[in-house]
């Protein structure tokens, strides 16, 4: 009988398939109050999640901090990540054309045409704050193609689900693996957009950096990538805006700081690249929709 049973690594397909067969059929306000009933739940029923975004909490309002406001914090953070994935799970059925029209307010877009016009690629640099996806889909209307490098998902069958999801409007999602940042090299050189995130070192093999007052490591790829493609690198924040719209804030772009040693150079401009994402999340911590645990435990914690 258990030969017949899927392989224990597949819930994870079976579920979000579900939910985008139920779920994301739903209006949207709905599937805001599903989410929202979901992370409520999980906050009060997962402690391995609830305890690291107290502690991400409690590195980025600093040490005055009450308890109770670093509480009623992390369960905004778990509320809007919760609303991400009803985003993603009815994302394939939007219009993009009235997103952008009624529901997106997009500024700076002009940062990317003018590098594009100069024959450059530009690097769309952003992080895990409100919904970046929901902004790159709006992008489409506005007749910008975009190559997003994004986590690689296990199984197989839930990355491909996924992909599938994100590349309806005309974007290219790929896992970033070495194959998936040669063909983003590719697209640079070629005067093309790459979406990639900066604040999570999803695959370890980040740098040491300041962010909030204490260090920890996060990806230099955005830079990188800049660098060794001679692109435009834009910041890109986003910010959820009256419940369900959303303001995203392309640019200016930074101009990068170039010495001629590459790791130095890379180094420093993820710094102050990271340095105005700081100044972006604080003004509204709640939307930072990261669960993991972004600072190790002896990362000099605020106390």
């Amino acid at each position: 009988m258990t030969r017949f049973l899927p392989r224990p690594s597949l819930w994870k397909y079976y579920l979000m398939f579900a939910v985008i067969q139920t779920i994301g059929r739903m209006p949207l306000n709905w599937r805001y109050g599903v989410s929202r009933v979901i992370s409520e739940r999980t906050y009060a029923w997962r402690p391995s999640i609830r305890n690291a975004v107290r502690d991400n909490m409690r590195h980025v309002l600093g040490p005055d901090a009450t308890d109770a406001e670093v509480d009623r914090i992390a369960r905004q953070c778990l509320d809007n990540t919760g609303r991400y994935y009803a985003d993603v799970a009815g994302m394939h059925r939007m219009d993009v054309h009235e997103f952008l029209k009624n529901d997106l307010r997009l500024d700076g877009v002009e940062h990317i045409r003018a590098a594009q016009a100069q024959g450059r690629g530009v690097v769309l640099a952003s992080a895990h704050y409100a919904n970046p996806e929901f902004a790159t889909q709006g992008l489409a209307a506005a007749g910008i193609n975009v190559f997003a490098l994004v986590e690689p998902l296990r199984p197989a069958q839930l990355g491909n689900l996924m992909y599938s999801l994100r590349n309806v409007h005309g974007h290219h999602y790929e896992p970033a693996t070495f194959k998936g940042v040669k063909a983003a090299i590719d697209w640079l050189r070629n005067g093309g957009v790459l979406a990639i995130l900066v604040d999570r070192d999803i695959q370890k093999r980040g740098i040491e950096l300041e962010f909030c007052g204490a260090r920890t490591r996060f990806p230099t790829g955005a830079v990188d990538l800049a660098i060794r493609t001679n692109s435009v690198l834009v910041p890109g924040w986003v910010r959820r805006v009256g419940g369900f719209k959303i303001h995203a804030r392309l640019g200016p772009p930074l101009e990068l700081i170039l010495t001629g040693n590459h790791d130095d150079d890379v180094r420093v401009n993820t710094q102050r690249l990271l340095a105005l994402f700081e100044a972006h999340l604080k003004e509204d911590p709640g939307q930072w929709s990261v669960v993991d645990r972004i600072w190790p435990d002896d990362a000099g914690k605020q106390q």
